[in-house]
């Protein structure tokens, strides 16, 4: 029984790293596009109980999907691309090796001489730099724009990562465990994304993409004054008094403040809206 779980777990590790980051990115991206509405039609037509089987079912699969690409391809932080620029995502990390080898200038076959492009040359003549570009200004500067950490290294942005990642999964299972409004489920996934990046300790040394994933999830912490139960107790109010401010004070806003607040309780309903965001 041994010897058979060792080689389904080698021949498991074998299939993970031959399987191309780029398939998996496409398959993560296609579940975020399609999860919520997977978890609406799993309500209407078979009940509650099918729709949270179909949450933690895909909830499961991002997860594994993310841990295959952070512990296997060494991504580290997965910002999640969309699936209408994901050619140009896949263009530029294949020719990531070639634009590190001197974007922006060109040598002269026969007089070895260095020239800078025109499509790189600033515009505004008082911009321009006249030296002579080197190779090794052109390799500084794309590698402080395109750095990437890497998570065998950076054991606390790994751990960070690790945690941002497992979070949907434990807080699912603390509303199995508990009430799903209750505040331990609301603790743990509020507690999980802020150590998560408390622990990727700012946004030095890594890629601009990274750097706006990190913004976005920071941003994405505002979504916890609108979720159970803290909205019912603290924020509910509040957010009514600003929406009527808003409405008597501006004029015509009254139907869209009609329609958020209509919205907003159809928005908590819907896992895949509210804690996926």
């Amino acid at each position: 029984m041994n010897l058979f779980v060792r080689n389904f777990i080698q021949k498991y590790q074998r299939v993970l790293r031959k399987s191309k980051p780029e398939n998996l990115l496409k398959l993560l991206s296609a579940i975020e596009y399609t999860e919520a509405i997977l978890e609406i039609t799993a309500e209407k037509l078979f009940g509650k109980v099918f729709k949270w089987l179909i949450v933690f079912v895909t909830q499961l699969t991002k997860c594994i999907i993310k841990l295959q690409l952070l512990i296997f391809h060494k991504t580290g932080i997965q910002p999640t691309p969309s699936l209408f620029n994901f050619g140009s995502l896949i263009e530029s990390k294949k020719n990531g090796q070639s634009d590190q080898k001197g974007e922006g200038f060109f040598v002269l076959k026969h007089s070895g001489r260095t020239v800078r492009t025109i499509k790189n040359s600033p515009v505004s003549l008082e911009k321009r730099d006249w030296s002579v570009p080197t190779m090794e200004n052109s390799m500084t500067k794309t590698e402080n724009q395109n750095t990437h950490f890497d998570p065998s290294s950076d054991k606390m942005r790994f751990l960070a990562e690790l945690i941002y990642i497992l979070r949907p999964i434990c807080h699912i299972t603390s509303m199995l465990i508990f009430k799903p409004k209750s505040w331990i489920q609301y603790a743990v996934a509020f507690s999980m994304d802020s150590t998560s990046l408390f622990l990727m300790n700012g946004t030095n040394k890594l890629s601009k993409e990274q750097k706006e994933e990190l913004r976005r999830r920071t941003i994405a912490l505002l979504y916890y004054l609108i979720r159970s139960p803290f909205y019912e107790f603290y924020s509910s109010s509040l957010i009514k008094l600003i929406l009527a401010l808003i409405e008597q004070n501006i004029i015509g806003t009254k139907f869209l403040i009609k329609y958020i607040k209509e919205y907003i309780p159809y928005w908590q309903s819907i896992y895949n809206y509210c804690w996926t965001a």
